[in-house]
Formats: C-alpha cells, sequence, structure tokens
C-alpha cells in the first residue's frame, strides 16, 4: 500500500494559467494523462500572486500537497510589462561598434537606454579581437550606474563572448541588481541589433518577474508544497524560477504556447496538419501545427515592435475576443475590437464599462456570464440604433465575431483539422467550421500542467578557405585547428556537455543530448577539401518526461 502511495505522489502536477480576464488551474495526472480537477477565477490584475494563490488552494482541496511534483506557471506579466513600459530602467554597454554607427543608431532608435557607455572592443566574424577593451571606461560606467540593471553587447559576442564577459564581470565587482549579455540570449546565432534588444529587454524584466516568483514561490510553501516551481517559456517548455528570474524574456508568450499545447493535447492531435485558435478576453492567438509538432518562428518572438530572438511558437494574434469593444458606425456598420472594455455583465450600474461579445452571449442566455439583465438592457438600446430587438442586435454581434473567426482560421491557408479552445469560444466557434474540445475554456492551465523540457543550440564548424583552419563557435566560446575530426569531435562533446548544464540549471537532472548534423559543401564534390561548414544541432530530451 505505501509503494502505492509513492507511486501515486510521482504523477501529479498543477498547471496554472494567468490571464487577461480569468485565472485557470487544473490539477492533472501525468501518467494517466487526465484531468483531475480545475478552477477559475477572475484575474487580480493588483497582484497576480493573489489569483494564483486563489486558484492553488482551490485545487489541493482535491490532492494531498505531497502527491504533486511541479507546479507549473504560465503568464502574460512579461509581455504586459513591456507592452505598458514597465520594465526597470536599463544601462547599456556597447563594445565595438563605434566603426558601425548605423548599428549602433538602429539599436537606439529601438531601445531607450536609461545610460549609455559605447567603448572600443570587440571581434570579427571569425571570433578574433579587433580591438583591445577598453577596461577602464567601463570601470568607471560600472561605479556611476552601480546598483542598476545592465545590458552587455559586443561586436560578434556569438563568435566569441570574451568582452561580453569581461565587461559583465567587471559590472558585478562594482555592484548591480542584474545583468544580461548578448550572446547568452543568441545562442550561436548572429544579429547584433536583435542579440543587443533581446539583452536590454530582458533586463529590463528582471525586477518585475522576481518579485513574482518570491509571490508564487511564498503561495507554494504556504500550502506545503515542496515540489519545484516551474514557469513556461515562449516555446512552451518548462524552466525553474532561478532560470526565470535570470532570462524572464522567454516567458513572454507563455500564455499562447500554453494554450497551443493544452489544444494539442484535449484535441488529441498526434501526427495530423492543425490549425489551433485560442480566444481570451483581449485577442485570438492562432497557431500552426504540422504533422503532429507545432510551427516555431524562425524570426524569434515579436512583442509589439520589438524583434527579439526568444525561441517561440508561431503565434498570430487578432483583436478578437470576449471583451472586445463593439461598436456602431453612423451608417450602423458594426465592428468589433480593437480595444478592450468591461462588459456590461460584469460591472455594477455607473461603473464605465461598454458592450462586448460577452454582452452579447449573456443576453441569448448562451453563456452564464455576470448579470444578465444589465446586458440585456443595453443590447436593447445598442439594437433600437438598428431598429432591432435586443436579442437580434445580440445574434449579429455573435455572428459577426464568428465570421471573423472563421476568416481568421481559414486565412492561413490551412487544409487541416481546425480546433478552438478558450473560455468564450464555444459559443462563437458554430460557425467557424471547427471543432472545440472538451475542457476547452481551461486548455493554457492543461497545457502548463503537461509541458516539459524542451532546449536546442546549433554549433557552427566553419572553413576557412584563408587560414586552412577550421572554427567551431560555441555558446561561450569557440574552437579551431587544421584537424577538422579533432575540431568535430571537440565540438560535438562541448554542445552535449552545454546542453546537459543548460537542462540542470533550468531544472532537469536527468537531462540527455541528441545531436544531428548538416554539412554544406562547395561544389559537387564531397571531400574534406570542399567542405564549407557543419552545423551540429543539438537538443536536450528527458525521456518520459
Amino acid at each position: 500500500m505505501r509503494k502505492e502511495r509513492e507511486n501515486r505522489r510521482k504523477r501529479l502536477t498543477i498547471g496554472i494559467d494567468v490571464g487577461g480576464t480569468n485565472t485557470d488551474g487544473v490539477l492533472y495526472d501525468t501518467e494517466e494523462r487526465r484531468i483531475i480537477s480545475s478552477e477559475k477565477i477572475p484575474t487580480n490584475h493588483a497582484d497576480y500572486r493573489d489569483s494564483i494563490e486563489a486558484a492553488l488552494g482551490r485545487l489541493l482541496r482535491t490532492a494531498d500537497s505531497e502527491e504533486i511534483i511541479s507546479l507549473n506557471i504560465s503568464t502574460t506579466l512579461s509581455t504586459n510589462a513591456l507592452l505598458e513600459g514597465k520594465g526597470a530602467p536599463v544601462a547599456l554597454v556597447l563594445i565595438g561598434y563605434e566603426d558601425f554607427p548605423h548599428i549602433k543608431d538602429e539599436i537606439l532608435r529601438t531601445v531607450s537606454p536609461a545610460a549609455l557607455l559605447s567603448v572600443r572592443g570587440g571581434h570579427n566574424g571569425w571570433g578574433k579581437e579587433r580591438e583591445p577593451l577598453d577596461r577602464e571606461a567601463l570601470a568607471r560606467f560600472a561605479r556611476e550606474e552601480a546598483g542598476g540593471y545592465f545590458a552587455v553587447s559586443s561586436l560578434y559576442s556569438p563568435r566569441n563572448p570574451l568582452h561580453e564577459m569581461e565587461a559583465a564581470g567587471i559590472i558585478r565587482a562594482a555592484g548591480c541588481a542584474g545583468i544580461t549579455c548578448g550572446h547568452e540570449m543568441a545562442r550561436s546565432k548572429l544579429n547584433s541589433v536583435k542579440r543587443t534588444v533581446t539583452a536590454f529587454l530582458n533586463s529590463s524584466l528582471m525586477e518585475v518577474t522576481e518579485r513574482l516568483i518570491q509571490g508564487v514561490e511564498f503561495c507554494a510553501a504556504s500550502h506545503g508544497l515542496r515540489c519545484p516551481v516551474m514557469f513556461l517559456r515562449s516555446d512552451s517548455s518548462l524552466v525553474c524560477g532561478q532560470w526565470c528570474a535570470r532570462f524572464p524574456l522567454e516567458t513572454v508568450f507563455s500564455g499562447p504556447a500554453a494554450s497551443m499545447r493544452g489544444a494539442m493535447l484535449l484535441g488529441g492531435v498526434r501526427e495530423e496538419d492543425a490549425v489551433v485558435a485560442d480566444m481570451g478576453g483581449t485577442s485570438t492567438d492562432i497557431g500552426v501545427v504540422k504533422g503532429g509538432k507545432a510551427v516555431y518562428s524562425k524570426e524569434g518572438a515579436s512583442i509589439g515592435s520589438y524583434r527579439t530572438m526568444i525561441p517561440s511558437l508561431e503565434i498570430h494574434s487578432i483583436a478578437l475576443g470576449g471583451d472586445s469593444a463593439v461598436k456602431l458606425g453612423k451608417g450602423g456598420e458594426l465592428t468589433v475590437g480593437p480595444e478592450r472594455v468591461r462588459p456590461y455583465c460584469r460591472t455594477s450600474e455607473g461603473e464605465e464599462c461598454g458592450y462586448t461579445p460577452s454582452d452579447a452571449l449573456s443576453a441569448l442566455g448562451a453563456a452564464a456570464i455576470g448579470s444578465g439583465g444589465r446586458s440585456l438592457r443595453a443590447s436593447n438600446e445598442y439594437g433600437g440604433r438598428l431598429g432591432v430587438s435586443a436579442v437580434e442586435f445580440a445574434r449579429l454581434v455573435r455572428g459577426e465575431v464568428s465570421k471573423r473567426l472563421s476568416e481568421a482560421l481559414h486565412g492561413s491557408g490551412e487544409e487541416s483539422r481546425r480546433i478552438c479552445v478558450g473560455a468564450p469560444v464555444a459559443s462563437f466557434a458554430c460557425g467557424a467550421d471547427c471543432s472545440v474540445p472538451e475542457e476547452a475554456a481551461i486548455a493554457s492551465a492543461v497545457g502548463a500542467a503537461s509541458s516539459s523540457l524542451s532546449l536546442s543550440c546549433t554549433v557552427s564548424i566553419l572553413h576557412s578557405f584563408f587560414d586552412g583552419n577550421f572554427y567551431a563557435f560555441l555558446p561561450a566560446g569557440q574552437i579551431r585547428g587544421t584537424d577538422f575530426e579533432s575540431v568535430y569531435s571537440r565540438s560535438r562533446a562541448a554542445l552535449e556537455k552545454y546542453l546537459i548544464e543548460q537542462a540542470a540549471q533550468m531544472g532537469f537532472l536527468e537531462a540527455a543530448a541528441e545531436i544531428s548534423e548538416e554539412r554544406e559543401y562547395i561544389g559537387k564534390e564531397r571531400s574534406l577539401l570542399s567542405l564549407a561548414s557543419v552545423a551540429l544541432n543539438g537538443k536536450a530530451i528527458v525521456h518520459g518526461a
């Protein structure tokens, strides 16, 4: 009997998704792949911890805290902080960009540092030092801005991160609240502007994310949970709180990523193609599945006007949700969104609000959302302007939302299965030619509860036909030599070590590395002399996760 209890304690996870309107929670059996219980409560935007605490407390009514192996959180906190300009001030250090003013100008058109230092240094495309690093200027700047947040970007740092690492050491010695180096976020990929912007935004989110992590961990401890507290990244993988605090920008699209994963699980998507739409209060996020796997963005996550190097699912968002503002033009034309307002059904008399698709459903009795009476009166008022009844107006709004949802789903051009999830979507999907799985309203929390590790990295080995050397560019250094087999084997071992170490920092101590390769030759001959490059594609795997 005791052994049976111990086995059971290795199966349960809790997934909590903090959305714009609601906070959803799921108690999930990972072995049997089933939902044990779920909760949906209004999100407290003034204190996300309060929403998480409420969801957690209710879920633990049906489980012993010792049975929980992981508490997984997905949240829009990072996205909202960036879009609302609530990130912390960041001091920016640019190394080696003095001879490239066009790159420097583009960086400064994108971000606004609290303080800026531009110094000599950096490397070339082969990882060789262009100029010595100005350590004295760095030390002065670090002392002047001590105690704040920093971002450091050096020219060609993915090919050689030495100057960024030295600068970070000088800044830490002077004292700082947090620091991000460009090479840490790039994972061997080149693009000076994206790399710098990514590092800058990451540092700006450290303060607000640290508060969230501390709050969640406090909630977990207060309920007697001794399991890891994990956070969802934008690629739907999990990382521990320590990793999330270091790289908070990686959580920007954790909500949509969770809903994609949850929709695929609830919809039984295995090896087929599918289009997934997740409708929330503010927007509808649409993703594509190919051969049973979600499609990833080649360009990295985009947040507003920011373009980053953060790994992310390919998500297309439209301003259509349950709380989108419904408006009537002078000619009686009906529009939905893009603004969001508080629905009549969720407010009291005298509070500021507006008509929404949620009000249409409430007036029709199609969903139990707050006060149906207030929605019905508002429907009557709006309908009167068009010369139709309250019910007819509500049906017009419902039809317009269904039409737009259908257009968005078919706009991908994919002749594949269509799956809709999200709290309000069931009432609008009837005219959108798609299926709505059971428990669709809590898909994001299901996705959070069922997520695991996903970590990949590519190492490029380039053949220099000028000096005969092979150069391997690793995430934290480089290997070079004339003996290809030696460079190749050392690079492969270094990549495997890097992936396993990174997985351990993410909270996965029993990960293995899986490495594939792609070779590129000059001309038709396949020989060492014509070998141009080798790409080692590494992936960390947790078997049974």
